[in-house]
């Protein structure tokens, strides 16, 4: 492998875990990108480190999720002293419209809440973090917080990520590097 193969790969790896906490950075664009300018191959790779770059930083979140709904955990408990300090800082609210609106909104979201986090942590979690993962549908970032808080083990969590999130990614470039290929009329 040349240098600039290795560092295609190293900044793929590096670009998509920082991009998996915040999707400030597309890692299917440099994906494309990349099968577009390099030859047949490099692409694959680039690919592949993408997807293990997202999945590690999946990882991290799924692992601070866990630690953050552990009601052992000193996170938790500093998580929840700062929010029992803002809800007694705040003014009550005049019952009215507004307050029965906000209060049928916050019970519809926290049955939605718990009607998720239960599905997450039966047989569903599997197929929906590899449908996240491959799909984006959910959102992968929103399965990966939900299945922490169902307490979903991190081994298979991180096997069904990286397995759907380099499927995704070497569909991408291999899809990308055929528009050359169709361009040319070999098709």
């Amino acid at each position: 492998m040349t240098a600039l193969v290795v560092g295609l790969i190293l900044t793929a790896l590096i670009m998509s875990l920082v991009g998996s906490f915040a999707p400030v950075f597309p890692a299917e664009a440099y994906v494309v990108a990349v099968a577009l300018a390099q030859p047949a191959g490099v692409e694959v790779a680039v690919a592949l480190a993408a997807g293990l770059g997202q999945t590690l930083g999946k990882v991290a979140v799924l692992v601070s999720t866990r630690a953050a709904v552990d009601d052992g955990s000193r996170l938790h408990r500093l998580l929840v002293r700062v929010a029992r300090a803002t809800l007694a800082s705040r003014p009550q609210p005049t019952p009215g419209r507004w307050a029965q609106l906000t209060g049928r909104t916050a019970a519809l979201v926290s049955g939605g809440h718990r009607w998720v986090l239960t599905r997450m942590g039966g047989r569903a979690r599997g197929p929906v973090v590899l449908l996240g993962a491959a799909v984006g549908l959910p959102p992968l970032l929103a399965v990966t917080v939900y299945a922490g808080a169902a307490g979903m083990r991190l081994l298979p969590f991180a096997l069904t990520c990286v397995a759907g999130r380099s499927a995704r990614m070497v569909a991408v470039a291999l899809l990308a590097g055929l528009a050359p290929v169709a361009a040319s009329g070999a098709l």
